[in-house]
């Protein structure tokens, strides 16, 4: 936690000391609609619009494999469960077959 905080600070000086260097007006055309920013803004604003990007992919992935530990914790709980009232160790289920991507 201290780590990605420190590594943050680090990031947020880098770029207000790249602000500072590049702030030269620039002409940007988007969809045919051009508007004019400092050179440091039009950078900044496109790292985040990535890191939105970037995010935006990696969520079903997260959503996914979240669902599946909560699976896993249920079934845990209910093998213990047995355990507990049968005094042996219970036979846990066959695995379930690996997820294909179809690729």
């Amino acid at each position: 936690m201290i780590f990605a905080l420190i590594l943050a600070l680090a990031f947020a000086i880098v770029a207000v000391i790249f602000a500072l260097q590049n702030s030269m007006m620039v002409t940007v055309s988007l969809f045919g609609y051009p508007f004019e920013g400092s050179l440091a803004l039009v950078i900044l604003v496109a790292v985040a619009v990535g890191i939105f990007i970037g995010v935006l992919v990696m969520t079903p992935g997260r959503i996914r494999s979240s669902l599946s530990n909560a699976r896993n914790r249920k079934m845990i709980g209910s093998l213990e469960a047995k355990l507990t009232e049968t005094g042996k160790p219970a036979s846990p289920p066959p695995p379930e077959p690996p997820e294909t991507t179809g690729q």
